[in-house]
């Protein structure tokens, strides 16, 4: 009786022990270790967003599923797109096939680093210290036990899946934006603009969240917020500019503000309060350059540009962008490049000499997505009837590479590190020794890498 009771004890405890394991997270895999340390980054290393890669491990989602397409299933989609990583120093395939010439197209040495849904359309991810970040599709359910997957859930972990914690869970629509930003204090900051409802014409609010050794709590910046402009990695204010509407009550007008992110402190931009009627939305930022647009009962709506490092307080359309309104404002060589809202085309403007006007890099029917800018590079995706594509534009002389062309890519979703672009596309051969005779029967999306010559590598497991 004794040795039972004492058996009974022992596994009771080991119950408690693995329920604590299964609270706090326990390393699901091995360290990374650079000359006998963990290995830790002082500041945010961010890849594009789909991918990071932390020394010669790349951590990425298996496989790929729009959270917003129809019939979205979680689980089915997590079963594929799992969190995943693999020692690129180590990629190998077994091409042994078996009695039906059939074999496994898998890369070998996949490794399970979470059972979070990661590769979907919203993914967010980098590192930062000893942690990686990482979104996925919400999962919590509504008052009516409804799911409500337009949700985003933000989260982290150590480098081998232990330490998992879930930082906070927003609304996400066409509008928002998530990144991560060093503050004026030095330390960083998720900063999240939001909406604050489902509703068809939310309002949005702009919150932040301090990380790093620490995650603080979820701020309120600022509260029915119009529009923003965050600072990025080359921005020596560390703030977001954003619009609201005006508190004066004898007119109605945009009022243009300004808040430190790591204080809290909130700045007014002068004039745009003393112009009745005027209007101002924030279009993007580059640095400490602010792209805006811009009208008044005296001025028609342009696209204007502020340099916060001058000192003055205005956002009054006096130093002329572009004629009509944009979106995506990228860094690129030595100026940006956007796409404008009426023609949709991808345009290159100098900001070496801002009074040039923009060039026309690609029309619209050149190509779906932009991916991201590489020195003088712009890369982007397209889709066509037959074919989907990644290719690049140069924005000196307007030179164009096409790098690889695929049954069927996702257009707009990759990372890129190391000179290798990665993205999500089906199957080219679904592992049948004769693809001619044998039509791909595996519709589902994989993570693949290309290098700038083209030579496409499957990184994911497909059984």
């Amino acid at each position: 009786m004794k040795t039972f009771a004492r058996k009974n004890i022992i596994l009771i405890i080991a119950l408690f022990i693995c329920a604590a394991f299964i609270l706090t997270g326990c390393a699901s895999i091995s360290g990374i270790y650079k000359d006998g340390k963990p290995v830790s980054y002082d500041d945010i290393m961010y890849f594009k967003g789909q991918v990071a890669q932390i020394e010669n491990y790349l951590y990425y989602g298996n496989g790929y599923t729009a959270s917003d397409s129809d019939g979205f299933d979680y689980d089915a989609a997590a079963a594929k797109g799992y969190l995943a990583r693999i020692n690129l120093d180590e990629i190998k395939y077994d091409r042994t096939e078996d009695e039906d010439g059939n074999y496994d197209p898998s890369a070998l040495g996949v490794e399970k680093v979470n059972d979070k849904l990661a590769g979907f359309e919203n993914q967010y991810m980098f590192a930062l210290g000893e942690y990686l970040y990482f979104t996925s599709a919400n999962t919590h359910k509504t008052g009516s036990l409804e799911n409500d997957y337009s949700q985003v859930s933000i989260f982290r972990m150590k480098f081998d899946g232990s330490k998992f914690d879930e930082i906070g869970t927003f609304r996400s629509d066409d509008n928002s934006i998530i990144t991560a930003q060093k503050g004026s204090d030095g330390d960083f900051y998720y900063i999240i603009y939001a909406p604050t409802s489902s509703d068809e014409s939310p309002t949005y609010n702009l919150y932040s969240i301090s990380i790093g050794k620490k995650i603080g709590k979820t701020v309120t910046l600022a509260e029915d917020v119009k529009s923003v402009a965050v600072c990025d990695e080359n921005s020596t204010i560390r703030n977001v500019v954003y619009t609201v509407d005006s508190d004066r009550s004898e007119h109605e007008t945009i009022a243009v503000k300004a808040v430190d992110f790591a204080t809290g402190e909130v700045a007014a931009y002068g004039d745009n309060n003393d112009v009745a009627g005027s209007t101002t939305k924030m279009l993007g930022r580059v640095g400490d350059i602010v792209v805006y647009s811009y009208s008044s009962p005296k001025i028609a709506e342009e696209v204007f540009y502020k340099d916060l490092t001058t000192g003055d307080k205005h956002f009054s359309g006096t130093n002329k962008f572009h004629p009509l309104a944009m979106h995506d404002i990228q860094a690129v060589g030595d100026g940006v490049m956007f796409i404008g809202d009426a023609s949709g085309s991808l345009m290159y403007k100098s900001l070496d000499n801002v009074t040039q006007d923009a060039q026309r890099m690609l029309a619209s029917s050149e190509f779906s997505d932009v991916l991201f800018a590489d020195e003088d590079w712009i890369y982007y995706s397209n889709s066509t009837s037959n074919s989907t594509s990644i290719s690049r534009i140069n924005v000196v002389d307007k030179k164009i590479e096409q790098i690889v062309s695929m049954t069927s890519i996702i257009s707009g979703q990759c990372g890129y590190a190391d000179g290798y672009i990665y993205f999500y596309a089906q199957l080219e051969d679904d592992g049948k020794a004769d693809s001619d005779e044998n039509a791909t029967s595996d519709t589902n999306y994989y993570l693949h890498r290309t290098d700038k010559n083209g030579t496409v590598q499957l990184l994911a497991n497909v059984k």
